[in-house]
């Protein structure tokens, strides 16, 4: 019986830190649908990062190899720059405040990455 009640405990550990892990949240059950706000803001957070690896990509390139990447660096802040723009757009007419929240995260790193160029 003892087994028994540590592999429950150990279960339901494991699927507490797996939900965490892919939610977020400390729940049981995750919820995995996303409001139209929160999928939107998320959208532009994937747009972000895929400009982000472009522009490391392009520095670790030219760093290696002195090949001219300066169309790859542009191209990435072009990206970075109509995220910004869309976010900017999206912020106003959010009503979530978890999506409200995500904006604000993905507007500081926005900020911190144009501080970097």
């Amino acid at each position: 019986m003892k087994k028994f009640a540590v592999v429950l405990v150990v279960a339901l550990v494991g699927l507490l830190a797996f939900n965490y892990a892919k939610t977020g949240e400390l729940t049981l059950s995750p919820s995995f649908s996303k409001s139209a706000e929160e999928q939107a803001v998320l959208d532009l957070q994937d747009n972000f990062a895929a400009a982000q690896k472009q522009f490391a990509q392009a520095h670790r390139s030219a760093g290696l190899s002195g090949i001219d990447t300066s169309s790859d660096v542009s191209a990435a802040i072009s990206t970075v720059k109509s995220t910004k723009r869309e976010l900017e757009k999206l912020r106003k007419t959010l009503s979530e405040d978890k999506a409200k929240r995500l904006a604000d995260e993905l507007a500081d790193a926005v900020k911190a990455f144009e501080r970097t160029l």
